[in-house]
């Protein structure tokens, strides 16, 4: 099949269609060989057309990439040996050795690490070893710790590892990854390892952070459903496990905990009962509504000073407490565009857009991302559905225009008549 198609067609035609063709999300010939895993296809691809190895698609996923997410280890090891750019991230910021982690393979994290692959390569889900720990894979945390992984990686978006390994309810990930030096008192998204242990219920995970030097009394900011309604509030450990009627958790943290003033019975029932009794819950949607307004407040003052990074300390910490609030997205999405962190801008901006699709700044704010990873025509759509909400806008008519002109300039490098004729139909 292949041989016959090399010989009826010119290949200088072959390979300006094999890169010009290209589905809705921007998907070549290559990107589906490689997704499905066929090396044949990808060989007479690379090495007969001679397209190039690295094209991506509109959210920057190129053939390696595509390869190694889909577990596909012999086709990614192939264009690894092609020379694959190993370093190219998708619109998420991840790499290759990102997806390698995840799966959870050894051989190709290897082969990866010899490349020069970033093993602290940051992305929307953290470094590799946060997205190791995500899948509970043992084996990769394992891995890359023994190749030099920090322990303690944080994002703004994603748990450590650390608390990773207690969301996948893994004893021998957490063992492993405390021997390595993790902080069993590093908060992350708003929690505590011990607090989400606690309102988990896991007393093995439980007793291995105290026995490590967790702080019973460490407060966490984190949401909790009681008696169907939905609460924010920065509490202790053994408040979490008493807002889950656990008497068996309550029970291992009272002895270490120190006493609060608010509740008039502290014993192990006492805990319990004032925790879910009105009183505390007024005390508690107080709290909340004053921690809230302080972290805003913060996180204005902040961007007022041009101190972005600050800005989204203040505001993640707002998202923590509300992530249905489409502003807070969008202020940190602005906060993390000023600091040319685009795929962390994109990810609030698409959460914001979700939460809000006719918010004229939702679009926008996505717009702003696409243009700084410079895919002007993701640009231009995101800045069109803007405007079309907006038309009155001439910040976001000026932005729309100036992508959907450098989206042209980009088409017309490969096919100028198709960027003429769209010239033709619309006025920039």
């Amino acid at each position: 099949m292949i041989t016959e198609v090399e010989a009826r067609l010119d290949s200088v035609e072959f390979h300006g269609k094999c890169e010009v063709c290209k589905d809705c999300e921007g998907r070549t010939a290559l990107h589906y060989a490689a997704r499905e895993g066929n090396i044949q296809i990808c060989k007479f691809l690379i090495e007969k057309v001679k397209v190039d190895i690295d094209i991506k698609t509109e959210r920057g996923d190129s053939s390696l990439l595509l390869a190694t997410a889909m577990e596909h280890i012999n086709t990614a090891k192939y264009l690894i040996i092609r020379g694959a750019d190993i370093r190219k991230i998708d619109s998420k910021g991840m790499t290759s050795l990102h997806y390698a982690a995840e799966t959870g393979n050894k051989e190709l994290m290897q082969l990866l690490l010899l490349k020069g692959a970033d093993i602290e390569a940051k992305s929307v889900y953290g470094t590799p070893l946060q997205c190791a720990a995500s899948s509970g894979s043992l084996e990769s945390v394992r891995f890359l710790l023994g190749h030099g992984a920090k322990p303690n990686s944080v994002s703004q978006l994603s748990f450590s590892p650390l608390m990773w390994a207690l969301s996948c309810h893994s004893s021998e990930c957490l063992e492993l990854l405390l021997k390595a030096g993790a902080d069993p008192n590093l908060s992350s998204c708003g929690k505590s390892p011990l607090a989400y242990a606690a309102m988990e219920g896991e007393a093995e995970l439980l007793r291995s952070l105290l026995g490590a030097g967790a702080n019973p009394n460490s407060i966490s900011t984190l949401s909790l459903v009681i008696d169907n309604d939905t609460f924010q509030a920065c509490l202790r450990p053994i408040e979490y496990a008493a807002s889950k009627g656990n008497y068996a958790i309550v029970r291992i943290l009272f002895p270490v905990t120190q006493s609060i003033p608010d509740y008039p019975d502290w014993s192990i029932h006492g805990i319990t009962k004032y925790f879910h009794s009105e009183q505390a819950k007024i005390k508690r949607e107080e709290a909340q509504n004053a921690h809230s307004n302080l972290v805003k407040q913060k996180g204005k003052d902040a961007v007022n000073r041009k101190e972005y990074w600050d800005a989204i300390k203040w505001y993640s910490e707002a998202i923590y407490l509300d992530s249905s609030d489409a502003r807070l997205l969008s202020n940190r999405s602005l906060c993390w565009a000023k600091l040319n962190e685009a795929a962390f801008a994109l990810s609030d901006a698409e959460a914001c857009v979700k939460l809000r699709p006719d918010w004229p700044k939702a679009h926008y704010r996505e717009g702003v991302a696409w243009r700084l990873l410079k895919n002007y025509l993701m640009a231009s759509t995101s800045f069109s559905k803007a405007f079309r909400l907006d038309p009155r806008n001439k910040e976001i008519e000026d932005a729309f225009r100036y992508a959907l002109k450098s989206s042209l300039d980009e088409l017309a490098v490969k096919r100028p008549l198709d960027a003429e004729r769209i010239r033709q139909t619309v006025t920039i």
